[in-house]
């Protein structure tokens, strides 16, 4: 059950192609989204091995005031690879720092919004603000830096 906006800043055509990094300006936003379920979170959870009782039990979690199991941090940061794998063309994740302020439950929308701060020339690298939403609350914020290839790697 995906739910994709796809670059809601920029216009349809520029959405379906992935953008080269001459193409990368400051100011311009990504957009990724999606909700996940108990059933993506029992995926994640084999892959992963975090079995703990706050995101795999729901008896645990309203235990501890929620009302559902508490939605998997890492499963969440896909969505940055979704990001760059889905807008831009040859790069890769350099680095990423995220600091989450506030639980997402299972099942709830989850909006991410990544806007392009900083472009390097020289390194092909692109710093994006990352702000992750559940309606209109922050849930986590940080910094996401992506290298693009040049296509000389190796040769």
């Amino acid at each position: 059950m995906s739910h994709h906006r796809r670059g809601a800043d920029v216009s349809l055509a520029e959405s379906l192609a992935p953008v080269q990094f001459e193409q990368i300006q400051v100011g311009r936003v990504f957009h990724a989204s999606d909700s996940f379920g108990h059933s993506e979170m029992d995926q994640f959870a084999a892959l992963s091995g975090d079995h703990s009782a706050i995101h795999a039990d729901a008896e645990t979690a309203k235990r501890f005031g929620y009302p559902d199991r508490v939605q998997y941090g890492f499963l969440l940061i896909c969505l940055l690879s979704r990001i760059v794998g889905t807008h831009f063309e040859h790069a890769i994740c350099a680095d990423l720092s995220v600091t989450f302020v506030k639980p997402a439950i299972a099942g709830e929308h989850i909006n991410v919004r990544a806007e392009v701060t900083q472009v390097q020339e020289t390194m092909r690298s692109v710093v994006l603000k990352i702000t992750m939403l559940n309606g209109c609350d922050v849930i986590a914020r940080g910094k996401l830096i992506t290298v693009f290839l040049s296509g000389r790697q190796g040769a």
